[in-house]
């Protein structure tokens, strides 16, 4: 069943895979625990039906911050357990455990209840005001098993201002909690039928995006490769054993509230400041990855002697004329998304934007950090590889045709500057792959939201976070 491993070689091309991408954003990862408990079950329900029984339940989990960390106790769990079933539990019960009861907060809410019996329409709901000084006392105290604050706060010794004191944060409790419920190193094999974990960090110094990958880059080396490798300039991080608790850490390091995760010699923060949503950087690996397996001189010939009748691709592995004839598999994109970029609409437009500070702050947030899917945009890709492909059939039946078709796509692409690689028309076309489904789940904003909603973990509010997520996708 497609609980469990498949048992099959791994060894051929596969027509598709499926890849599931996790946003980030702190306590509202719950909601990813209960969308992943409803994908679970319907992909079950569904691969069975279609006698797929030995298709993995997913082949990529993708995440950026909290999304790493959710992506990293589900893979870790099938590499424990050699199956996928029991893994949301596994992901619901990191949640319960991490999550803490509602702070004492009679003291806080004094003001708030006085103006509330006042009658005054402004205040928030007892919803929302629960949650916004629950954060509050965190920020103060800390979340046991998430984060303490470092006392006393820093001074500011370079513009010596009293006002300007920096009270940072220690992840430690973070990362003893992920331990307790993922085995490091990750190390995956797509051989072995093992599902390929992506983690998404910032290096700070650089200011790009750095992808952590679980599968080899050549046998027996783990490593990733970022920077001007045309000038000799390229910054190598290497993890042969696998992936870490450090590199979870490195894509949850928040700015100003912890400090910098080190790698290397290399400074990390958060994988959301530049990527939320890490879909780039799976298309990218899941290019190189398939790029490097199949080899370019099998891609080249593969996108020549395009689909017709007479060239049909050999994803099984059979020993016939056909067998290089292997393409990038496409993708099915399962994404679940934490923040939405449209405000829900209750009235009109002018009424649905917030116009008090902790309201604007949190529209604020939900745009910075919905850095979602531009399906139009790979759409449009799809098309225009579609016509190609079409175009270069035309010379499957006339030879004269074809050797001009194959002359043109071994013309060099112009550079459009100095540091671009020389590549020709074939190497744009070659390693193309489809998006064959999009799922996108999107966790929606209620009458209570606040600002403070990626640090609010209180047994209450995750919860609620993981039965929408379970009932959302399911509705999907």
């Amino acid at each position: 069943m497609v609980g469990r491993l498949s048992q099959y070689s791994m060894t051929s091309v596969p027509h598709t895979q499926r890849a599931l991408v996790f946003q980030g954003g702190g306590a509202l990862g719950a909601f990813q625990a209960g969308a992943f408990k409803a994908l679970y079950e319907k992909l079950r329900s569904d691969d069975e039906n279609d006698s797929s029984a030995n298709k993995p339940l997913f082949d990529i989990i993708a995440g950026t911050s909290i999304g790493a960390i959710n992506a990293a106790i589900l893979v870790s769990y099938v590499l424990e357990n050699k199956t996928w079933k029991g893994s949301a539990k596994r992901l619901e019960d990191f949640w319960r455990y991490i999550s803490t009861p509602t702070p004492e907060l009679s003291e806080a809410l004094k003001q708030w209840r006085a103006e509330k019996e006042k009658g005054n329409a402004l205040v928030a709901s007892e919803e929302a005001a629960r949650r916004y000084y629950s954060v509050k006392e965190f920020l103060k105290s800390g979340v046991e098993r998430i984060f303490i604050p470092v006392y006393p706060p820093k001074d500011d010794t370079k513009f010596c201002d009293s006002q300007n004191k920096w009270l940072a944060y220690n992840n430690e409790p973070l990362r003893k909690s992920i331990e307790k419920f993922a085995r490091f190193p990750i190390s995956t094999s797509f051989e072995r039928g093992e599902p390929r974990l992506l983690v998404v960090s910032t290096d700070a110094a650089e200011g790009t995006t750095v992808t952590f990958d679980s599968y080899e880059k050549e046998q027996g080396i783990r490593e990733t490769e970022y920077g001007d490798s045309l000038h000799g300039k390229s910054i190598v991080i290497k993890y042969n054993e696998g992936i870490g608790i450090k590199h979870l850490i490195a894509s949850s390091c928040i700015p100003e509230f912890y400090v910098y995760e080190d790698l290397d010699g290399r400074k990390f923060w958060d994988g959301g400041l530049l990527s939320n949503t890490p879909i780039n950087e799976l298309f990218n690996a899941h290019k190189s990855f398939w790029e490097r397996k199949i080899g370019s001189e099998n891609l080249e010939k593969s996108f020549k002697k395009i689909r017709s009748k007479e060239h049909i691709f050999d994803y099984n592995n059979n020993n016939n004329e056909q067998e290089k004839l292997q393409r990038i598999p496409d993708l099915e994109l399962y994404i679940v998304n934490l923040f939405s970029p449209k405000e829900s609409y209750n009235d009109t437009y002018v009424k649905a934007l917030p116009l008090d500070l902790d309201g604007v702050k949190d529209r604020n947030l939900d745009i910075n950090l919905s850095d979602g899917y531009d399906s139009k945009a790979d759409g449009l890709l799809s098309d225009y590889v579609n016509l190609i492909e079409r175009l270069i059939s035309l010379g499957d039946n006339d030879e004269s045709i074809k050797d001009k078709i194959n002359r043109i796509l071994d013309e060099s692409t112009p550079r459009r500057y100095y540091t671009e690689e020389y590549k020709k028309n074939i190497d744009i076309l070659k390693n193309t792959f489809k998006i064959v489904k999009v799922i996108q789940i999107y966790r929606k904003d209620d009458d209570d939201t606040i600002s403070g909603k990626p640090a609010d973990f209180t047994s209450e509010t995750i919860s609620k976070l993981i039965q929408q997520g379970y009932q959302d996708t399911l509705s999907k």
